[in-house]
């Protein structure tokens, strides 16, 4: 079926969480993840990301609003709605004394498929995350790296429409965490949709085609990196050094801010495009000038 015909992979509308006696954890939060896309989910530590996830996976009851995958209803018909999805929570275990190979084939009974399909789900999943070498070391040998690996490919082995990864390669050195990312460029080429949390700025710009940063439990800003970029007026960054040290100067037209430089006596310079960093911290400093703005109103 086309999937201009299809529901989104992921609809959130209004969303609320707030435990009972305790915080407002998730405000109003709406959007919706598309066919093919990757859309990254930023924030400090205590935002809301992983309770905003643990809604959309039925793990949490929201407060108030709405969550459906591909159609379904999360909140009244969660069964269904977990069908369509593969989870790779920020701390999982795997299984002591089972091998990459057993994991996969258990955990793919697990998820509905025949012993028969199982073991070849098993067979092209090793294949395609490139664990051959490993298929029989058992869990507790291997790296970090490799676990992770194993945990992407227990998340899809029922080949589910939606991929949702919270925190995916926290603590993996830079070659782990460039293979997953590959692993997940593939599966969104096979128009799977992918919503994770990071911590990487690297690693949404890599794979993610539009980002969300949440702050206090609300959702701040949800677009492309562009355009991200576009409204905060900070396309380039150029930096030099001075009596005071290293000073950074912000501006979209480059030649301007250069301009100014030289007026200023500054020769040497470097020119470079600002980052999603830049434009992270540029949009939650906002955000909270506006919220001690309002609170001294």
């Amino acid at each position: 079926m086309s999937t201009s015909k299809r529901p989104p992979p992921i609809e959130v509308r209004n969303l609320n969480k707030r435990y009972k006696d305790g915080p407002h954890a998730n405000r109003d939060i709406s959007l919706t993840v598309n066919w093919g896309e990757a859309l990254g989910v930023l924030g400090p530590n205590g935002a809301g990301k992983t309770t905003l996830v643990r809604q959309i996976t039925t793990e949490l009851l929201p407060t108030s609003g709405e969550v459906r995958v591909v159609g379904i209803d999360a909140v009244s018909n969660p069964d269904a709605a977990k069908s369509r999805i593969g989870v790779v929570p920020q701390e999982a275990r795997l299984f002591y004394g089972l091998s990459v190979y057993q994991h996969l084939r258990i955990f793919g009974v697990l998820r509905g498929l025949s012993r028969r399909n199982a073991r070849m789900r098993a067979d092209e999943l090793i294949e395609e995350l490139d664990l051959t070498a490993h298929r029989d070391f058992n869990s507790e040998r291997l790296s970090g790296g490799l676990r992770r690996r194993l945990l992407v490919g227990i998340a899809m082995l029922a080949e589910p429409d939606v991929l949702i990864l919270d925190e995916p390669t926290v603590g993996l050195d830079v070659e782990s965490r460039q293979r997953l990312w590959e692993v997940l460029q593939s599966y969104r080429r096979r128009d799977g949709a992918v919503l994770l949390t990071t911590h990487y700025m690297e690693e949404a710009e890599t794979l993610c085609d539009r980002i969300g940063i949440i702050q206090d439990g609300r959702l701040i800003s949800l677009d492309t990196i562009a355009n991200l970029r576009s409204s905060i007026g900070h396309e380039y960054k150029l930096i030099y050094e001075s009596s005071g040290g290293q000073q950074t100067v912000y501006g979209d037209d480059h030649l301007a801010l250069a301009g100014q430089l030289r007026a200023q006596g500054v020769d040497e310079y470097s020119v470079v495009r600002t980052s999603l960093e830049d434009v992270y911290l540029a949009l939650t400093q906002k955000t909270r000038d506006e919220g001690g703005a309002n609170a001294a109103e």
